[in-house]
């Protein structure tokens, strides 16, 4: 008995000690925004007649109704006609892929250069799509957009510019921006914490020369890089932090505009929001687990940048770290255990620093709306990722044990048949989770329920409020600009 109580007591102060630097990393993310100072980026301006050719790609599936506007944005685009390539990356299986055909077929007798690539094995998924359209193209440069995001006039203007005037840079990103912000509170705390990632952490790691992951849309890449690191690969879920991480491990760098956003579209449904959060967090693990070793035996990287790297793609398993402390704890809250002193003093700094960390990062983000809503927002960003603590441990447990599943596109409007993580019926989960652990504890330990209420709280609300959507009839996302 002992030994259990030993042995249970030794893998949570383990977990409590990775889940304290995990916050520590954040709080140090949070003071390298606040206190470097902003990093200048030359920028090249040629003349119409030398500007390069750029191949402009559209990953899409299931999104016609959104090829219209996307094509709108990108015909608005700053740059002679005759240098511009458009590939349309439909691999629909829905009804869509008529839509998308029709726009293509109506700036193609318009005299665009643009087709229209529909592929009906979705090899690779994203990664084969866009692999798949390079190779039909021979532009030094290549623009990524999802569906759902307006890029400005003068987008391909500005980063093709850095790219001329940095020859060693791999791609450039640009910020995100929000078209449905104010739609809901989901969706104002989504754009929270996007703000955080792209003002905050991304400004940061670009001001101490770490380098900057590739998100997937409104970049531009340099195609020698691309073929350099060795191609799209479809065997993460998140193949832009796989390619831009095998870029960097081979020599070449990248920057970020911080002032140049491009507005997307925010997912207004907790069940779509959970599914685009589950991709990311098994993606980022799954690379962890496939580029680690190549990172630490990299020459390209110096140690503190391996090691801060390493903390960035490793930081989702904070999630199943976190539900392995809860699950660890509940002897220690029913009185079946007691804690030692290095465990209650090694809980106390992790829980100060889980606290402090993330709201630090949050708040950085800016104060629009006043000091009340920021509150809210940053209250509520807590709160809810701390609901995704199930479905997010089991996409870190899935990427740990290799399991693959297929890249699910995140449905942007509220529907009521949409992706579902497999055999998890809406919000059930979690709220029989947060009533579960709330019992508990009343039961068991009331005080601890002031220590629980963050991820008690999350677990109901993210339940309940998947319960509350599928009641909620079909309808799209405000995505005017």
């Amino acid at each position: 008995m002992l030994a259990a109580e030993s042995t249970v007591e030794l893998f949570l102060t383990l977990s409590l000690v990775i889940l304290g630097i995990f916050s520590f990393n954040l709080l140090l993310l949070t003071l390298a925004r606040l206190l470097l100072p902003k990093r200048r980026m030359a920028t090249a301006e040629p003349s119409d007649t030398d500007l390069p050719k750029v191949l402009v790609q559209l990953p899409l599936f299931n999104e016609g109704e959104l090829v219209e506007r996307i094509l709108s944005a990108i015909m608005a685009l700053d740059w002679p006609r005759d240098r511009l390539q458009i590939q349309v990356l439909d691999d629909s299986i829905d009804g869509s892929l008529a839509l998308s055909r029709s726009a293509v077929a109506a700036l193609s007798n318009a005299g665009v250069e643009i087709e229209l690539l529909h592929r009906v094995d979705r090899t690779a998924f994203k990664a084969g799509a866009l692999a798949a359209g390079l190779a039909r193209s021979d532009a030094p440069f290549v623009a990524i957009f999802d569906a759902d995001f307006i890029p400005p006039p003068d987008f391909l203007r500005r980063t093709v510019g850095a790219l001329i005037a940095q020859p060693d840079w791999a791609y450039v990103q640009t910020r995100w921006a929000h078209l449905n912000r104010e739609e809901n509170l989901l969706t104002r705390i989504q754009a929270r914490l996007l703000d955080s990632h792209f003002g905050v952490e991304q400004e940061a790691r670009w001001r101490l020369g770490l380098p900057i992951p590739f998100n997937g849309t409104c970049g531009v890449w340099r195609r020698a890089a691309i073929e350099d690191a060795g191609g799209w690969e479809g065997d993460t879920l998140t193949e832009d932090l796989d390619l831009s991480l095998r870029a960097r491990l081979r020599g070449w760098r990248a920057g970020f505009i911080k002032d140049l956003t491009v507005p997307g579209v925010l997912p207004v449904s907790t069940r779509a929001w959970r599914v685009q959060q589950f991709r990311w967090t098994k993606g980022f693990v799954q690379c962890f687990i496939k580029l680690l070793p190549q990172i630490w035996a990299s020459p390209a990287l110096p140690r503190w940048q391996k090691l801060m790297v390493s903390l960035q793609i490793g930081q989702p398993l904070a999630f199943l770290l976190g539900m392995s402390c809860i699950i660890l704890g509940l002897p220690f809250i029913a009185g079946e255990m007691v804690a030692g002193e290095t465990l209650s003093r090694i809980a106390l700094v992790a829980s100060t620093l889980g606290f402090l960390a993330p709201i630090s990062f949050l708040t950085l983000a800016g104060t629009r709306g006043g000091a009340r809503q920021t509150a809210q927002e940053v209250l509520g960003a807590l709160v809810l990722t701390s609901g995704l603590l199930l479905s997010n441990a089991r996409g870190g447990l899935e990427a740990l044990l290799g399991y693959r599943t297929e890249f699910v596109r995140t449905p942007k409007a509220r529907i009521q048949s949409g992706p579902r993580a497999r055999g998890w019926s809406g919000g059930l989960m979690e709220l029989g989770a947060g009533l579960g652990l709330l019992g508990f504890v009343l039961l068991e330990e009331p005080f601890a329920v002031i220590y629980l209420a963050i991820v008690i709280s999350g677990l109901l609300g993210v339940g309940a409020m998947q319960i509350l959507d599928e009641r909620m009839p079909a309808r799209v996302a405000n995505t005017q600009p």
